[in-house]
């Protein structure tokens, strides 16, 4: 005779089993069906990126071999029409640590929301309008080491109004956005992080804006953003960016320039500027790769720099150059490698892209090459 715990734990297994195969069974994975209100889907999709690679820094006792991830995703995204051209949406996206076989549940872009002739409103987390500037259509080495965002943005940051305070290159819980439709190639989207983190004295917020005009092989894009009370009560930091690119047959042109703007303390500002010049070329099956970037010295009258910037008057320039090729093998898998090293000045640490060196130190510069594969699904 079965005891009243073990009877418990086979009923939720029977129950778990039940649900999984009614759910593997039902169409609603990939494709439309019907329901009461219209027509709805369910899509799973995502992409796993990872590869072998070897980094270094000046002044290490020799270089770190590892297997690395490079953001991979697991998304699921629904959508329902609501009839008169309404849609209803949902997402939730998750980091997937391939290496290691963990990552947060609904930790990348998630939300909710209203899609129709006037636009669409997200709540939830997700990226800045800011990051689309540049992240995905100008750098040609998006998630990976050989990317650009250590420098640009002035690193990555998933972090709450006032958290990693430095950071211009953010994906942003609590977060409210709208999307404009898109009108002779001309979109905009602006977003609002609401002040949840606010205390007796400070009341953080952050607002980000994107203005993009996309149409056949020319793209152009321009965004601000300012964070509030992120440093101190009463701060302001703002930042803008330009991008643009352009494609001649199978050579695509690519560029991006930002400003980032810092009141540390009152009366005390850190300017930094920074651009990126990249060029993708296609030759067959493959893709050419390659990327400069360059961190301006920092000026203004700070006495201390903020993230990876370096005080004012200080050597605090820096700059990245990447190289790489990929390989397709079908409109989903790719086989890649790539080169880069990051040349810091005496008083500035940017670090490699998404998967930096552990306890980097001022004037380091690291390097890294790899070779990995991408699978989209």
């Amino acid at each position: 005779m079965q005891s009243p715990s073990t009877q418990g734990v086979i009923q939720r297994a029977a129950c778990f089993s039940a649900c999984l195969a009614a759910l593997c069974s039902s169409p609603a994975i990939g494709q439309t069906t019907a329901n009461a209100a219209g027509t709805s889907a369910l899509t799973v999709y995502g992409f796993l990126k990872v590869n072998v690679e070897q980094v270094g820094a000046s002044g290490m006792s020799g270089p770190l071999r590892r297997l690395s991830n490079n953001q991979s995703v697991l998304g699921f995204r629904a959508v329902e029409a609501l009839g008169d051209g309404l849609q209803a949406w949902a997402q939730i996206e998750s980091n997937v640590k391939v290496d290691t076989g963990d990552g947060p549940w609904g930790g990348r872009n998630t939300g909710i929301g209203l899609r129709g002739s006037a636009g669409e409103i997200l709540l939830g987390q997700w990226e800045t309008p800011l990051r689309f500037v540049s992240v995905y259509a100008i750098d040609p080495f998006t998630a990976s080491v050989f990317a650009s965002n250590s420098i640009l943005g002035n690193g990555f940051a998933t972090a709450a109004n006032g958290v990693s305070p430095a950071s211009f290159d953010r994906r942003q819980p609590n977060l409210i956005q709208w999307s404009s439709p898109v009108l002779q190639g001309v979109s905009a989207r602006i977003a609002y992080a609401v002040p949840e983190e606010k205390t007796a004295s400070t009341s953080p917020d952050l607002l980000s804006t994107l203005l993009s005009y996309q149409a056949g092989p020319l793209y152009l894009a321009w965004g601000h953003e300012r964070h509030r009370d992120y440093l101190r009560a009463g701060s302001l930091d703002t930042a803008d960016r330009l991008a643009a690119a352009y494609s001649f047959g199978p050579t695509r042109l690519r560029a991006t320039w930002e400003q980032l703007r810092y009141q540390p303390g009152p009366g005390t500002q850190l300017k930094r500027n920074a651009w990126q010049v990249a060029v993708t070329h296609n030759i067959g099956s493959g893709q050419l790769r390659a990327s400069w970037v360059q961190g301006e010295a920092s000026t203004g009258n700070a006495s201390k720099g903020l993230g990876s910037i370096g005080a004012p008057g200080t050597d605090s320039a820096a700059h990245q150059i990447a190289l790489g090729y990929g390989h397709t093998l079908s409109a989903r898998t790719e086989l890649w490698g790539g080169w880069t090293r990051l040349s810091n000045g005496a008083n500035s640490s940017y670090n490699l892209s998404a998967n930096g060196i552990p306890n980097l130190k001022p004037g380091q510069d690291p390097y890294a090459w790899g070779l990995g594969m991408t699978h989209k699904f």
